[in-house]
């Protein structure tokens, strides 16, 4: 599956905002005012106390196939928490307009040029969007998943 399809579909449920499919877990982004509030825990380290991050641990755990996790924005952040918190599971991560800081290049991070979310991570793949929005998950997420 695309991982823009996973992540569209993870989007479109109302609960969990999370999709295990395969080998991948799709991790959408910021949806509600209390994903907001989660949002401005990210830059305090504090990703892991985001009830986005509980709920997608939770399915981890229940999903011992995952060897893989793409997240769109709060979910690209959800993502990498994810993979640094369970090395023992060797978890592949691709994001996409993440808000995290760094520098280190990844060919498996992604953003918009000019993305106003994913600004500070300039290691990040960057990209020139096709359409009007800056941190749209249809124009970055592309790309096959490893299924």
């Amino acid at each position: 599956m695309e991982d823009r399809k996973g992540l569209d579909l993870a989007y479109s449920l109302n609960a969990g905002s999370y999709l295990p499919q395969g080998n991948t877990l799709y991790v959408a982004g910021t949806k509600s005012a209390r994903d907001v509030w989660d949002d401005l825990k990210i830059p305090f380290y504090l990703t892991s106390w985001s009830d986005r991050y509980q709920n997608a641990d939770r399915a981890l755990d229940a999903s011992p196939q995952v060897t893989r996790i793409v997240g769109h924005s709060l979910g690209g952040a959800v993502a990498l928490e994810l993979a640094k918190n369970h090395p023992e599971r060797q978890l592949e991560t691709e994001t996409y307009g993440a808000p995290v800081f760094s520098f280190s290049g990844s060919a498996h991070r992604h953003r918009h040029y000019l993305d106003p979310v994913a600004s500070l991570d300039a290691g990040a793949q960057t990209t020139v969007p096709q359409g009007p929005n800056q941190h749209s998950s249809q124009t970055l997420a592309a790309r096959k998943s490893g299924d």
